[in-house]
């Protein structure tokens, strides 16, 4: 009798445990957020009523949801049926109003202490302002500073910024390079430009019509810069700038593929996140990492039918670190990398009702590829988020086409309802790859 009692009892706690509202976000009933509004982001079964203090929340016929309120200076409280959650509004500071631009007297010289030092055309890590990565013993005349920033003459109108922890004060005089020849090579997937220096200098190397190319403190040209033109032979697939010898910087600009479909490409796809990185949390508790995975490996069946080349970051819930990602594709020699993404949204943006496929690039090259790929998953069925330039790790890479998909929002319950739905996962990467051939079939 006493067992059967324990098992009732346990059912019993079992069915109001399975009837009770799960919050998905936020992630504890007593919170800091530092914006004007969050959300509300879970589940709860469609046929029953739910209010967020007095307001009515719309559950999807999958049960998630997702409710936007606003927040108040201070201590919020919130009644999501039986729950309340206390969530506190910080005042935001603005400290970088009172950081001070610090021209010095005479210049310093310093230089790159590691390889891949981006520098900066504002004294801000962030956002697209990055302008080149630079290798390690670069040279650089350091003329004032502003916060963590070092401020970088480059020529005589010519201004830039790099973090001071990823540069080092240098023995050498700012004395002028000399360049002393040039070399040209073609060879049957590339060309090859050679510019022979008598020592290292900065350079930048920017798409336009073809590619730009700016080397600094060099005597004998006007500035002291020589500036020069690539123009292209068909579209960019990936180019790289690098020292060679420490006194010859090459150029290598990949040719276009002449290909049919997609038959022999090499293509890197990258699962967003795994292991201990789970991405997004969706309102039905599903996590971003095995979305991402799922999808992902649909493709590559997809595009290796297709007659592709197709490499994989990680093949199962694994960690892997986002420039060991960007290395295995240039290792594989990439045509194309494809990052796989379920979004979210920040808590200033709760109210924005975004939703849907948006594809990001961050080098021009791949903005095209990005739009053919967004006009097929349109046609699935998904919202159209926009194509946008956006600087991640992952797709600042110059040496392929490089995009980053976020296939659908994982807190968004239209959106969430289909991306974990393995039929709509295979519409998604049959999408994708449909994108990907319109693309080359149309150069």
């Amino acid at each position: 009798m006493k067992r059967i009692l324990i098992c009732l009892i346990s059912l019993l706690f079992c069915g109001v445990k399975a009837n009770a509202v799960e919050i998905v976000y936020p992630k504890s009933n007593n919170v800091t957020i530092n914006s004007e509004s969050t959300f509300f982001i879970g589940n709860e079964k469609p046929e029953k009523e739910l209010y967020i203090n007095s307001e009515k929340v719309s559950i999807h016929p999958s049960g998630g949801f997702l409710h936007p309120v606003k927040l108040n200076a201070g201590e919020n409280i919130f009644k999501v049926g039986d729950l309340e959650y206390r969530i506190t509004r910080n005042e935001n500071v603005d400290y970088e109003s009172c950081v001070k631009e610090v021209l010095y007297n005479r210049s310093k010289a310093y230089q790159t202490a590691k390889d891949n030092v981006p520098i900066w055309a504002t004294p801000y890590a962030h956002g697209l302002n990055r302008l080149q990565h630079l290798e390690k013993d670069i040279p650089l005349k350091v003329i004032g500073e502003f916060g963590d920033f070092y401020k970088i003459q480059l020529a005589r109108d010519d201004y830039v910024w790099v973090l001071a922890g990823d540069i080092v004060k240098s023995d050498e005089v700012n004395s002028l390079a000399k360049i002393e020849g040039f070399i040209y090579n073609e060879e049957p997937d590339k060309r090859v430009f050679t510019i022979k220096l008598n020592r290292k200098v900065p350079y930048i190397l920017s798409e336009s019509s073809g590619l730009d190319l700016v080397v600094y403190n060099v005597s004998g040209y006007p500035e002291d810069k020589y500036e020069f033109h690539i123009n292209k032979t068909g579209k960019l697939f990936g180019y790289k700038a690098y020292y060679k010898n420490n006194s010859e910087l090459v150029i290598e600009v990949k040719n276009q593929p002449s290909v049919k479909g997609l038959e022999g490409l090499n293509i890197t796809l990258d699962a967003g996140h795994g292991g201990s990185e789970i991405g997004a949390i969706g309102c039905l508790g599903d996590r971003e990492k095995d979305v991402n995975l799922a999808i992902t490996l649909k493709l590559k069946n997809i595009l290796e039918q297709a007659g592709a080349n197709v490499f994989l970051t990680r093949e199962d819930d694994s960690n892997v670190a986002l420039y060991d990602r960007v290395k295995f594709s240039q290792k594989n020699d990439s045509d194309i990398f494809i990052s796989i993404h379920n979004n979210a949204l920040p808590d200033s943006q709760a109210f924005s009702n975004r939703s849907g496929t948006s594809v990001f690039y961050f080098y021009p090259q791949s903005k095209d590829i990005g739009k053919k790929v967004l006009e097929q998953l349109i046609k699935v069925g998904m919202c159209d988020d926009k194509v946008r330039r956006e600087s991640f790790a992952v797709i600042r890479n110059t040496e392929s086409l490089a995009i980053l998909i976020e296939v659908g929002y994982m807190i968004v319950p239209e959106d969430n309802a289909k991306i974990t739905d393995e039929k709509f996962q295979q519409q998604a990467a049959e999408a994708i790859k449909q994108g990907l051939e319109n693309y080359f079939n149309e150069l």
